[in-house]
């Protein structure tokens, strides 16, 4: 009787209900009137992550070039460290700052600019006139003035016993002992930044226009300047191999390159000896529908290749045909994601936006970093953290290992140089503003 009663009851409520649902509509819609929208609205967890004690801070010049933003300059950093100091241009002297103190240790020249470049005990630094000056970091004490003025430097580079220098699309050398000019390359054409030191070669490029706009990868001798040989549609060398340069083959109109395809140029003369295609995906090239090949790049014994959903690794200089290939997959997490960074302290790292995974070598899993509440600036991994700078002006310091956030910093800028580690002191560069703070113990590399 009783469980008749109940559900007689519960038949008239939910006629009841219907018949309110019927004749009051504007009732029904309060249940859920879709007006509103309700996302990120929760008290942010790590609003108490402590914040990182300034230790000192102070301005810097910004970097300035014609036709170039400043804030694309700033990302590319406009400070160098090394023996404990770190090295600015302020109202355009050189200042060595002491990382531990902030205090001024001593200055150097004036109307002067970047690029600066640190190594071995001595700061490098180039004048509006173009001359470049070797400074003892030690006592700020001029070593040598270049030979040369050369106005419009913007990239240097040491390699042995020569400086090199990018000058309006000219690459020039010096030699490291005393700053006298050796040789100015020979080529006619501008050539693009960067350049790189590869054995007896300096490699360079730039493009040119003909029935289609295509790239050249050029070869100068690093003794005279002479260009040696140039191909064309290639990047330039991931490593070398007993006097072979593997580089990726660029894709062109008239080659799509579906599959990442690697080749060997001979050192000497820049012929391809040899091609290996890697199709880890084990996708149909013929298919225009499907996913193509990715960058490749190499670390220690292993190529890497960025994937759809990952990143694929092959030993070096192996047949892919008959090797096993690594997969680092973030699929499981169902995110669209690019590669980032790695392999770095047995990770390699994935981003989009305000999002950034890992993925474990040692056994495929995936971690998520937790702490980031704003889009990426950048990210830089120094010992065991990694310090992500985001677009609202905040450096976080997170644990490689855990995956949470430690300390983070409030900064007055958003666009962010790299950030640096020297004798135990993080450096950051904010726009205009360099601030300093002790590398924390849990993130120092054992």
């Amino acid at each position: 009787m009783r469980g008749t009663l109940l559900k007689s009851y519960f038949r008239t409520a939910i006629i009841g209900l219907g018949v309110l649902l019927m004749v009051n509509p504007a009732q029904a819609v309060a249940v859920d009137s879709h007006t509103s929208y309700v996302g990120s609205n929760f008290e942010d967890y790590y609003a108490n992550l402590p914040a990182a004690k300034v230790e000192w801070s102070t301005s810097m010049d910004l970097p300035t070039s014609e036709n170039v933003p400043t804030d694309y300059l700033i990302g590319k950093g406009v400070v160098v460290v090394g023996a404990g100091k770190a090295f600015i241009l302020q109202k355009g002297q050189l200042l060595a700052i002491n990382v531990q103190t902030g205090k001024v240790a001593w200055k150097y020249g004036s109307k002067l600019k970047t690029p600066l470049l640190y190594q071995n005990g001595v700061t490098y630094v180039t004048s509006e006139a173009g001359t470049i000056y070797a400074v003892n970091a030690a006592t700020g004490k001029n070593k040598w003035s270049s030979s040369v003025n050369s106005k419009g430097v913007s990239q240097l580079v040491i390699d042995k016993d020569q400086l090199f220098a990018t000058a309006n699309g000219d690459i020039q050398a010096y030699n490291l002992k005393d700053g006298k000019l050796q040789w100015r390359d020979n080529f006619g054409e501008k050539l693009y930044e960067p350049f790189m030191v590869e054995g007896n070669l300096i490699l360079a490029q730039n493009s040119e226009s003909g029935a289609y706009t295509y790239d050249i990868l050029h070869a100068f001798d690093r003794t005279t300047g002479k260009e040696l040989w140039n191909n064309r549609d290639h990047y330039f060398p991931i490593t070398e191999i007993n006097g072979t340069l593997i580089t990726q083959r660029k894709a062109t109109l008239f080659d799509a390159l579906p599959l990442t395809t690697l080749d060997s140029l001979d050192v000497k003369i820049g012929k391809v000896v040899k091609t290996v295609v890697y199709n880890p995906a084990n996708i149909d090239p013929n298919d225009p529908e499907a996913p193509k090949g990715g960058i490749a790049w190499s670390d220690g014994d292993r190529i890497f290749i960025t994937g759809q959903k990952g990143v694929y690794s092959y030993p070096v200089n192996a047949d892919p045909a008959t090797v096993t290939r690594d997969n680092y997959s973030y699929e499981s997490i169902g995110a669209k994601l690019s590669y980032a960074a790695g392999p770095y302290d047995g990770r390699i790292l994935f981003s989009k936006e305000q999002s950034i995974y890992g993925v474990k070598m040692a056994n495929k899993s995936v971690i998520q970093y937790t702490g980031i509440n704003n889009p990426i600036a950048r990210f830089d991994l120094l010992g065991h953290g990694m310090y992500v700078a985001q677009t609202d002006g905040k450096l976080i310091a997170i644990d490689l290992i855990s995956a949470k956030p430690v300390v983070q910093l409030k900064t007055s800028g958003r666009v962010f140089g790299p950030t640096l580690l020297e004798s135990g002191m993080i450096i950051v560069q904010s726009k205009g503003i360099l601030t300093a703070f002790k590398e924390p113990q849990v993130l120092k590399m054992k």
